[in-house]
């Protein structure tokens, strides 16, 4: 199929840049010289947006012992760079949940994103890394570039997917011998357009190759290893030591990561799961 991958972007009808408000924040949060007053302000001038992220962070999820009732309570609370991370999320989201789009594999999809994106947190915790929201926001868009094929191209994604699962072979070469690119390809290039921060954009783009990340290779290593536990709660027929046995053995060195963290983290992620997938994606769920 000749189709380029911008042209795939805009046959999907998925916005090349975030909402002027995230890109307000976003240099808010870069720039030394703003103030938590500045960023505030600018959120809580988007209503939807900030009682979305006010009713986030007093989610169960957080369990913050005392209610916070203000942006700039939350930024006090969680600080500037996890606040900003979690508007990716909601913004991001309200831009790829359109419910025009009912397929089944676009739910499926979420689901496993949501899961990847929980896992991903969960890992990045037990090795006592900082702001974990960034490890969240990589792990739900890890696949960004597959919600833009299901979107452009329904019919070829659903045959590559179909093709892989009944013959055994990788997705990644299927994509790449059917258009010449792909999915990774095509989220490195949609997180490129929308400026997301570099770390997200390298675990887009190698998380199924996290031996060829050159500047987060730790974080790729946690999004590679989340994508593949994350099948353990999508398949009931895929243990999740089947499903470890996949994952890149760089992956497993780069990471530090042993069994015992994963089988900690097993046991957090049904909870965790369902209090975000009713808070996050109602359109996806009334799709």
């Amino acid at each position: 199929m000749d189709i380029s991958i911008d042209t795939l972007i805009e046959q999907s009808g998925t916005p090349v840049s975030l909402p002027e408000v995230f890109r307000k924040i976003n240099r808010l949060t870069q720039d030394p010289n703003s103030s938590m007053a500045d960023i505030s302000q600018i959120t809580e001038k988007d209503i939807g947006l900030s009682s979305r992220l006010l009713q986030i962070v007093n989610s169960p999820y957080f369990g913050f012992p005392s209610s916070i009732n203000s942006i700039a309570r939350a930024i006090t609370i969680i600080g500037t760079h996890d606040l900003r991370d979690l508007l990716l999320t909601t913004t991001t989201v309200d831009l790829l949940a359109n419910k025009e789009h009912k397929q089944t594999n676009i739910r499926q999809l979420w689901k496993h994103s949501l899961y990847c994106a929980v896992i991903s947190k969960l890992l990045a915790e037990s090795l006592q890394q900082e702001h974990t929201e960034c490890y969240f926001v990589s792990g739900l868009l890890h696949d960004v570039g597959r919600f833009i094929l299901f979107r452009g191209i329904p019919e070829t994604t659903h045959s590559a997917i179909n093709h892989a699962c009944d013959n055994g072979q990788d997705l990644l070469n299927i994509e790449r011998s059917l258009l010449g690119y792909t999915h990774t390809d095509i989220g490195r290039r949609i997180a490129e357009h929308w400026k997301l921060p570099e770390r997200v954009i390298e675990t887009i783009a190698y998380h199924h190759q996290p031996e060829l990340a050159q500047h987060y290779p730790l974080e790729t290593a946690i999004i590679h290893i989340a994508n593949h536990i994350a099948n353990s709660f999508e398949n009931e027929d895929e243990s999740a030591e089947n499903n470890t046995s996949r994952i890149n053995p760089y992956a497993w060195k780069t990471s530090g990561l042993a069994m015992e963290n994963i089988n900690e983290v097993l046991n957090k992620v049904p909870e965790q799961f369902n209090e975000l997938y009713d808070l996050l994606l109602p359109a996806v769920q009334a799709a």
